[in-house]
């Protein structure tokens, strides 16, 4: 019988299919640790610095680029097949309306270069099992200043939305394009931003006026983070922290510093000060015994010791917990 005289009967056939290689997913998944979820379109929008897209009109979408949804995300992997069977029934009839009907355009969220189903979920995970290629959508598109890989996981988006509001805020990147403030950990950027708040309103106590933005961010960049980071680039701190940066243990130091001067009976004028005395220490006692010695003054629950620094997620926040990447 064909499929076309009894298009119910091979649309459930292939949504079994679907759910099979859907399962399998999961299963390499849990075995690789590799991220198959749908991308969150509302956690991507609200980190995005324009928040008024433009209507791009009714276009030709490879189905590969469309890799998130504004309200389905959990419901199907990330190439868009099912992960419950609850959706079986709407499934089935999207699928018979292939052979008989055709579909409308579905309506899809682009951002750079990758694209969130706003209304068609079920059609872009039928036409995958169909093999189809691109489907017609209308386009409502969110302009950024970089390509997104449609295999990245949500960390590294966040990561790349947080550079480029913090570039925009600052401006830093135009006036010291060898900054090379990079981070491998999402939520990083808003630190610096209060640094540079707290600097501008202690500087313009000092000065007894306001200081300029840019004025504040060049002697943040100037005054903090460039002293304080080439310590780190001349010390052997990063060592053994093979895929950090400096700018991961900049962060590090800055939001754990009272309780390290405590730890050490010390009290530096300036995180450069710190971070020169802890690289004395790395270089003189070794990481094994500085670690030790941090555990036993701090306990298992308190400070994550310095060679946490190579796994920073105890000690950084998750990007489910601090969505603000700015």
């Amino acid at each position: 019988m064909s499929d076309f005289a009894n298009p119910k009967l091979h649309a459930r056939q292939r949504f079994e299919q679907a759910r099979r290689q859907a399962s399998r997913a999961q299963m390499a998944a849990r075995l690789t640790g590799e991220d198959i979820n749908l991308l969150p379109f509302e956690a991507i929008r609200t980190n995005l610095q324009q928040q008024n897209p433009y209507y791009r009109g009714v276009v030709d979408v490879p189905l590969d680029a469309i890799v998130g949804s504004v309200g389905r995300y959990k419901t199907f992997t990330r190439k868009f097949l099912p992960l419950t069977n609850s959706v079986q029934d709407r499934w089935v009839a999207v699928d018979a309306l292939a052979t008989q009907t055709g579909w409308p355009p579905i309506e899809l969220y682009q951002v750079g270069n990758i694209y969130f189903v706003k209304d068609g979920n079920h059609r872009v995970s039928v036409a995958r099992q169909l093999k189809l290629e691109s489907l017609e959508a209308h386009v409502m598109a969110y302009p950024v200043d970089f390509e997104i890989d449609p295999t990245d996981d949500l960390d590294h988006i966040f990561i790349q939305l947080g550079e480029q509001n913090f570039m925009a805020k600052t401006g830093l990147g135009g006036r010291y394009p060898d900054h090379n403030i990079h981070f491998t950990s999402p939520g990083r950027y808003s630190e610096l931003l209060a640094q540079i708040h707290d600097l501008r309103q202690i500087l313009a106590r000092i000065d007894g006026e306001e200081m300029a933005w840019e004025t504040a961010v060049d002697a943040w960049y100037e005054m903090v983070y460039l002293p304080t980071v080439q310590i780190i680039q001349d010390s052997t701190l990063l060592a053994d922290f093979p895929g950090r940066t400096e700018a991961d243990l900049f962060v590090w130091l800055s939001q754990h510093r009272e309780r390290l001067e405590e730890c050490y009976g010390l009290h530096h004028e300036n995180l450069a000060d710190l971070a020169q005395f802890l690289a004395d220490e790395y270089r003189e006692a070794g990481l094994p015994r500085l670690t030790r010695q941090v555990r036993r003054l701090l306990g298992a629950n308190s400070l994550p010791p310095l060679e946490e620094v190579a796994n920073l997620e105890e000690s950084l926040p998750k990007a489910e917990d601090d969505v603000d990447t700015n």
